[in-house]
């Protein structure tokens, strides 16, 4: 209950089926594609999924900090976490989709993405660090990044992303596929953590990752100068003329790391996310000591249900994304 008060809905499986209470509108879709994943899971592995009760939040930052609920640490999902906080990170939603600006699901848009990267080699690619987004969330790294806006001085191309004018022609210029035609792609967090991320890896470029203060599920998994290279967050500017002029004294290292940062990106399938779906929450009720009961309030839902309620674009993204159910089991986990 004490949870709940920082919870968007809660989720409760009982014998394969899903019931849904909730509490506040997500940004845009988050919540449906991210209860659409779990469908799928679901889906994916019939009878194999244990029944649990779980409270998801669908903002950005996490909230429960280590110090002020150490006595009782909340159980609470979100997208990403700190070493300094319990909330517990779940695979985002852009996985499944992101209707609003046109990112596909996550098979499909990797897929894309390196055929765009591909279409140069590396020393054709442009010998400077790029980024695109928007520098106006509360960040004052996004902001220090709009400094650096020299490709002579800094070896930078720094670009504000215009939501309103990009939506007009439907995401068109902003297609990820075409954003990996330069040697190093620049990851800088937002409010908070950002998809962005698994994208900038996936494109083969060396990422130039700046201390990340946040951990989604996977960015545990990065080591520094073998699937990314650090930047400090200080002297970013520097950093990142650094960077660069290393990476072009060294193309066959940088080039790389780049490779090895897409491939760890490629090795991350859908598959692969719905064996760490269904281990966290496995492991996750076990813990539980008590059986799961779905509230009065709760809505059960299904794929009908979920299609039922979203608009045409929406239900061509998420039928994009549905599976069948699998003859295999989840992967092991390593005792």
């Amino acid at each position: 209950m004490e949870a709940q008060k920082n919870a968007a809905f809660r989720v409760v499986i009982v014998g394969g089926k899903l019931f849904v209470d909730f509490y506040y509108a997500c940004v845009q879709s988050r919540a449906m594609f991210t209860i659409w994943g779990i469908l799928q899971l679901l889906r994916k592995y019939p009878g194999k999924v244990p029944d649990v009760d779980l409270m998801f939040d669908c903002m950005d930052k996490p909230i429960i900090n280590r110090t002020e609920h150490s006595s009782m640490p909340l159980p609470l999902f979100r997208y990403c976490t700190t070493p300094n906080h319990y909330d517990i990170p779940f695979p985002d939603w852009s996985f499944w989709g992101w209707s609003e600006i046109n990112i596909r699901p996550w098979n499909e848009e990797f897929k894309s993405i390196k055929e765009g990267s591909n279409s140069r080699s590396w020393t054709s690619k442009i010998p400077v660090a790029y980024w695109k987004g928007n520098p106006d969330v509360v960040s004052p790294i996004r902001l220090e990044l709009l400094n650096c806006n020299d490709t002579q001085m800094w070896r930078a191309q720094i670009m504000r992303q215009n939501w309103t004018e990009e939506a007009k022609v439907g995401f068109e210029k902003s297609k990820l596929s075409k954003q990996c035609n330069h040697r190093y792609k620049i990851y800088a967090e937002g409010y908070a953590w950002s998809v962005s991320l698994k994208y900038i890896m996936a494109c083969g470029s060396l990422p130039l990752i700046i201390t990340p203060q946040y951990q989604d599920f996977f960015s545990r998994g990065l080591i520094p100068k073998k699937n990314y290279w650090p930047l400090p967050p200080f002297d970013l500017c520097s950093s990142i003329k650094d960077a660069v002029d290393w990476g072009n004294a060294n193309p066959l290292e940088a080039e790389a790391i780049g490779k090895a940062g897409q491939d760890f990106m490629e090795s991350l399938s859908i598959n692969r996310i719905y064996d760490y779906m269904y281990h966290l929450i496995s492991e996750y009720a076990k813990l539980q000591d008590f059986v799961p009961v779905p509230p009065s309030s709760a809505l059960e839902l299904c794929i009908d249900s979920v299609l039922c309620f979203a608009d045409d674009q929406q239900k061509q993204f998420l039928k994009k994304s549905l599976v069948f159910p699998s003859n295999e089991s989840p992967c092991s986990l390593p005792k």
